[in-house]
């Protein structure tokens, strides 16, 4: 297992936006792509407590991550699985790491309503910057797409001047979006609700 406070700052971007950074910070990259299975209950008990449970495929490798909220940032917990994902499929107890059935009986999720809901896949660029990462991301959800900027630090006062100086040459202020499994959650109720 590891674990992460993890410390991020998000920007959604329009297509445009994410060219002309993509142009700045990561020209001659190619983007990898890496694939989210989210899972909560039908009735998104996880997401109502700010949480989100999900299964990353890259290449040929499962981790599944509990991320929580912590007194800044998130907690991740992050575990190897053997656990395929499949949409629809059933996520049993027994599939679970330990830490991670704690956490969920802390916040009193039922176990057995728990299901792969859904998947995200991202086309990532990653570059390190003062000492960060700054991350250029292009999703694809549902019948969905968007493109955002993370930039990931260790402190959290500086790494906020830093991002919001990115923004600038670009012209943008900074906007607290959503973050992934949020956007997909909202955007897989409204479909559900039309």
């Amino acid at each position: 297992m590891a674990t992460n406070n993890e410390i991020e700052f998000k920007q959604m971007l329009t297509q445009s936006q994410y060219q002309a950074i993509s142009n700045k910070f990561f020209q001659e990259m190619h983007p990898f792509s890496q694939k989210n299975y989210y899972i909560d209950t039908p009735q998104f008990d996880l997401k109502s407590h700010h949480s989100a449970l999900r299964i990353r495929v890259k290449e040929h490798d499962y981790e599944m991550t509990l991320k929580v909220p912590a007194e800044v940032g998130l907690m991740e917990y992050n575990f190897q699985t053997d656990v395929v994902p499949e949409l629809d499929k059933n996520i049993t107890q027994d599939m679970l790491p330990d830490v991670i059935k704690t956490q969920l009986t802390l916040m009193d999720i039922d176990f057995t309503q728990l299901k792969v809901l859904g998947a995200l896949t991202t086309h990532r660029m990653e570059k390190e910057l003062n000492g960060n990462l700054l991350v250029l991301d292009h999703s694809h959800y549902l019948d969905t797409e968007d493109f955002e900027l993370e930039f990931e630090v260790e402190d959290y006062d500086e790494g906020l001047i830093q991002f919001k100086s990115i923004l600038e040459k670009f012209n943008m202020t900074h906007e607290i979006p959503d973050n992934k499994v949020q956007r997909f959650f909202t955007h897989k109720s409204n479909l559900n609700s039309n």
